[in-house]
Parts: structure tokens; C-alpha cells; sequence
């Protein structure tokens, strides 16, 4: 059989594996039809209060219930719309204040919702699809790490605002500046590696990141039911699946035919748009939450972190470990550091350039879709999230040095302090303008980037 005929067969067989694979995820994917949802955490001075009885009203009705040991009550509502959310001042401990008002909480979109009703100072609210009222005096949204619209993630540390003295929110701030850097660093170094090897600027790599969180999705809401590490080790060999198809189908056919990299850049436009309505065709344009324990389960300088926040920067650690052994200690490091070098000598000297690329895509996007679960659990999931990330990725992979795997664990450690660092100063809503700032201003000092190599330019 002639190699062009294999060729198309195997090219074609790819194709229908990925067509199948995008019906199963289809047919996994849960009901969209869940019943919708307020979840009140009542708490007063950092602290869980039991036994009060929580009444939501809306247009429809009123719904009610009464706290659980962990301050919390799930309700259920008659879809969007504003809900008044207020507590009986009879059933709250002695020496509680009750709240002067109700809370005012527009829900805008189905699903699940979350409000933490912090008594003796302001709420703060959060969805999978929800935002508070914008005439709601009382209810703020909680920022988050990494610059992305989560208005109410859920996680762990959302529900803590930067009260306290200067010291306590200093700590707050570097805490998750640090958690999300290690997250996005992850990220980061599939997409320097996979420039430093092949010279391309990969605009599809955010959608990886998105594939890793909503195959842990479907993992733990399906009638499999997998656990968050089970969950992460699957998005994991998924990733690497998915980065060896890719490669397989579309960069590996385009490099053999010495398509420019301007060109390729564009295909990984075209890509980026085409995976992210996929995902929005499959899972809705809604936020989704995790299933996960938002309790804290570290308290480091005095700042709540939960089970993720905390595992998560241990396995991202873990994980930029191997990363540096497997660059500095084994054969297929030293081959890829040889082959982002000088791919034409390392061909001379008995490299095989293509196999060496093909693990490099193959590892990145693994990572990538280990970092999706992570801000899945750290923020929540959407079809966006991964092109609301990418921006921060390549000022990481920029600021530390295009290519140096080493430079985009520092780029995005030092980006993502200064970004939630920067809130002392800007509003939260603008702390991206503060990472493109220290770019730049690092670029302006070394054009190279933190551990970039001086390139002779002329």
C-alpha cells in the first residue's frame, strides 16, 4: 500500500476516534436540567453558626430552612431572578447581630448558587452562574486569583475578603498569589517548551487547560464517580492523549509540509476558536462548580486555604520537580534541551527531532490539563477559562524567557504576586493591567526575559 494511501487511512481513523470520543463526552456529560439552587454559609468573625433559620423569597415563594453544623443550608429556587435572603433574628446565638437588612441576590443564570452571609460585616456571594445584584449595597463579589471573570468561585478562599490589618491581608494576597502561580506555572512550561522546540506560539494551548477541567468534570459528576485524584490522574493521561493527537493530526502533517510559522500560528487560532464552542455546544455557556469541600483545611499565617488550594500547590510542586529531573537527569531531557538548541544538529547527532517534539506535546499538554482541574477546583469551569488564562500564561512565559521552562516557573510566580499585590493599589478588576505593567517593565530592563538567552538580532 502506498505511504500516501496509509497515510489518509490513519489520518482518517484519527478523526473518527475524535468524533467518537467528542459523542461519549456528549453522552457523559450530566443533565443540564439539575434543580436550581441558593447555598447560604451563615458565619459570624470567621466562624460557622449553626441552628439559624434562613428564609430566600422570591417572586414565586418563599424557601426556608435551617443551618447545618458547618453554618450551611442548600435552597431551592424557581430559576433566575432576584431573591431577598434574610435570617430569623430569634434563632441566632446570644451576642450575634442580626443583619440590619435583607440581602438583596440576583441570579442570572440556572444552576447552582452561593452566598456567604458573613454576619456584622458585608456578604459576599458566588455562583456557577450567578452574580449579586448590582443594587445590593450589601454584597460584593470576592476576588479571586488569576484575573478571570469569577464572580464567586466557591472555592475555599472566595469566601474570605481582605479584612483585617495590613499584615493579615498582605499574607492573604501573597497566599494566593503563590497557589495560583504554582497553577499557572504548570501551565506555563507546556507552553514554553513546546516554542523552545518547535518555535511556535501555541494560541490553542488555553483550550488544553479547559479539556483537563471538563474531562475531571464528567469524571466526578457521571455515573462513574470518580474521586478529585482519580479524577486528576484521568485529565491527566487525557491531556497527554490529546496533545499526541493533536500533534499527530495537525502540527507534525504541517511541519512535514515546512508551512511557516506564521501559518501554523493562524491554524492555532482557527483551533483555539473551533475546541472553545465545542465545549460550549457540549457543556452550556454557564459557570460549573467542582464537587468539592470548600472548608479550609490549612490556616498558613492565617489565611483559610482549602483541601485544593493546599494538595494542589503539593501536587504542582511535585509535578515542576519531575519537570527539572526529567530536563536535567534523563536522556530525553538532555535531547529535548539539544533539539530547542539546534534541531538541525541535534538531527546530526542521532536525535529523533519528531519523536523528541511529540513527547514535548505530549507532556505540555498533560500538564496543562493537570493545571485545568486545579482552577477548575481554585476558581470554576467554563468554555472561557482557558482563553481567559492564556493572556496570563504568555506574559509568564514572556516575562521568565520565551523557550526557558525555568524562566516560566519564575514568570509566572512573580507575575502572579504582583497581580494580587497590585490590589492594594487598583481595583481588582484591573489587576491584568498590573501583570502587562511589570512585563513590560522587565522586558524594557532585560529584552531576553528573567532566564531568557541574549539573541543576536542583524
Amino acid at each position: 500500500m502506498a505511504p500516501t494511501v496509509r497515510n489518509r487511512i490513519a489520518f482518517l481513523s484519527i478523526i473518527s476516534a475524535l468524533v467518537f470520543a467528542v459523542c461519549g463526552l456528549i453522552a457523559a456529560s450530566p443533565a443540564r436540567a439539575a434543580a436550581d439552587t441558593i447555598r447560604v454559609t451563615v458565619t459570624y468573625e470567621g466562624q460557622p453558626v449553626p441552628g439559624v433559620d434562613v428564609v430566600v423569597s422570591g417572586t414565586s415563594g418563599d424557601s426556608s430552612g435551617t443551618t447545618d453544623a458547618a453554618g450551611r443550608i442548600e435552597l431551592e429556587v424557581s430559576g433566575t431572578g432576584l431573591y431577598m435572603i434574610a435570617v430569623d433574628p430569634a434563632t441566632l446565638p446570644e451576642g450575634v447581630p442580626a443583619p440590619s437588612a435583607p440581602l438583596e441576590f440576583n441570579k442570572i443564570s440556572s444552576g447552582s448558587s452561593f452566598v456567604v452571609l458573613k454576619l456584622g460585616e458585608d456578604a459576599t456571594t458566588g455562583s456557577s452562574a450567578s452574580s449579586p445584584s448590582s443594587s445590593a449595597s450589601s454584597a460584593s463579589a470576592s476576588p479571586t486569583p488569576g484575573g478571570t471573570d469569577t464572580s464567586g468561585t466557591g472555592n475555599g478562599e472566595a469566601t474570605t475578603q481582605d479584612t483585617g490589618s495590613f499584615g493579615h491581608q498582605l499574607a492573604t494576597k501573597v497566599v494566593r498569589g503563590v497557589i495560583f502561580g504554582l497553577i499557572l506555572a504548570l501551565a506555563a512550561i507546556g507552553v514554553s517548551l513546546i516554542y523552545g522546540t518547535t518555535g511556535l506560539n501555541n494560541f490553542a494551548h488555553g483550550e488544553l487547560v479547559s479539556f483537563g477541567g471538563f474531562v475531571a468534570y464528567v469524571a466526578m459528576t457521571s455515573s462513574a464517580g470518580m474521586n478529585g485524584w482519580a479524577a486528576m490522574l484521568l485529565a491527566l493521561m487525557a491531556g497527554a492523549g490529546f496533545g499526541w493527537l493533536q500533534n499527530a493530526t495537525i502540527w507534525h502533517p504541517l511541519r512535514k509540509k515546512r508551512v511557516g510559522l506564521i501559518q501554523i500560528m493562524i491554524v492555532s487560532i482557527g483551533l483555539s476558536l473551533l475546541l472553545r464552542y465545542i465545549y460550549a455546544f457540549i457543556f452550556g455557556p454557564n459557570r460549573l462548580v467542582m464537587p468539592q469541600s470548600f472548608d479550609a483545611v490549612a490556616t498558613p499565617f492565617g489565611v483559610p486555604v482549602s483541601y485544593w488550594g493546599l494538595w494542589g500547590s503539593v501536587l504542582c510542586l511535585v509535578l515542576l520537580a519531575a519537570v527539572v529531573l526529567i530536563l536535567e537527569r534523563t536522556r530525553l531531557g538532555k535531547s529535548i534541551r539539544a533539539v530547542a538548541d539546534n534541531k538541525m544538529l541535534a538531527a546530526t547527532a542521532g536525535i529523533a527531532v519528531e519523536r523528541v517534539i511529540l513527547m514535548v506535546w505530549m507532556g505540555g499538554a498533560a500538564l496543562a490539563a493537570v493545571s485545568g482541574v486545579l482552577v477548575a477546583f481554585y476558581q470554576t469551569l467554563s468554555f472561557q477559562g482557558g482563553a481567559q488564562i492564556l493572556l496570563l500564561i504568555f506574559a509568564a512565559v514572556t516575562l521568565g524567557g520565551l523557550g526557558s521552562a525555568y524562566g516560566a516557573l519564575v514568570g509566572a510566580l512573580i507575575l502572579s504576586l504582583f497581580v494580587e499585590l497590585s490590589t492594594f493599589i487598583i481595583p481588582t478588576s484591573m489587576k491584568n493591567v498590573a501583570a502587562m505593567i511589570v512585563m513590560i517593565a522587565i522586558l524594557l530592563i532585560r529584552p531576553s526575559g528573567i532566564l531568557g538567552k541574549a539573541q543576536r538580532v542583524g
